[in-house]
């Protein structure tokens, strides 16, 4: 929730925000002050925010590594809202193997996969149709040290092998994820925010819930998977963001202002 809220409103601002302002936005979150402060250390200690301070009060900036992560966001978010491209046929494969030991660096490696769209189509051997994520992967694999353990391949399908749909049956299970689409587009058209700190913070609740069903979503093309749910719940995400935005980012500006403390203003 705190990435989603400096990712959002950070980003494109040299002003930062006061340790009072991110207090009300979380504290609406339902999370409270001594929390918000340990998650405010933890992510300064991460070198996704560092602090400035100002008089007698602090002021929060995205640091380079959480300006590299909020962009990366950015970026998977544009593509998730607007749609996957005509697909060319090519397919980015990934087969690596990793010791039994060495269990943090599997999970880190699955977690990094799964964030790139690719699916697990065999043991050690993962997919995507998402051909532009090469230097992403790359990226993933130097950095968890596996680069003499892998091959990155980029190419289309031969002959003898599994065929385009038993590639997407065995790597990819969307039976939970279509539920969880469903469930969220029965559950739209309920009441709107009543105000602008109410918008303010669907907003971010919204924003929020998009990212975890992008990292869930490997956003197939049509022409692998036709008839998908998630496509209506990224228009949902869509239009919800062009309804909200302006207003939560304007009272987000408001709210900043009004927290500097007073001998800075």
């Amino acid at each position: 929730m705190l990435l989603t809220v400096i990712g959002e409103f950070l980003f494109d601002s040299d002003e930062g925000a006061w340790t009072a302002a991110l207090m009300k936005v979380l504290g609406g979150m339902g999370i409270e002050e001594h929390a918000v402060r340990q998650l405010l250390s933890r992510a300064a200690s991460a070198k996704w925010i560092e602090r400035e301070r100002v008089g007698r009060g602090v002021r929060w900036h995205l640091a380079e590594h959480g300006r590299a992560l909020a962009a990366d966001g950015i970026k998977r978010s544009s593509a998730y809202l607007e749609g996957p491209s005509p697909w060319d046929n090519e397919w980015l494969v990934l087969t690596v193997t990793v010791s039994q030991r060495k269990s943090t660096v599997r999970n880190r490696l699955n977690g990094g996969l799964s964030w790139l769209g690719m699916g697990n189509v065999n043991p050690g051997v993962w997919v995507t149709p998402h051909v532009d994520r090469q230097r992403e992967l790359a990226d993933l694999v130097s950095t968890l040290g596996l680069s003499d353990s892998a091959l990155v391949l980029t190419g289309s399908l031969g002959l003898g092998g599994l065929a385009t749909d038993e590639i997407v049956a065995r790597a990819w299970d969307f039976s939970d994820l279509e539920t969880s689409y469903r469930t969220l587009l029965t559950q739209d058209g309920g009441a709107d925010p009543s105000d602008d700190d109410e918008v303010l913070l669907a907003y971010i609740e919204l924003v929020s819930l998009q990212q975890r069903f992008m990292r869930l979503d490997p956003q197939l093309p049509k022409e692998l998977l036709p008839e998908w749910v998630g496509r209506e719940g990224a228009a949902l995400f869509r239009r919800r963001r062009e309804q909200w935005s302006a207003t939560a980012h304007s009272r987000w500006t408001s709210l900043v202002a009004e927290s500097a403390p007073r001998s800075t203003t």
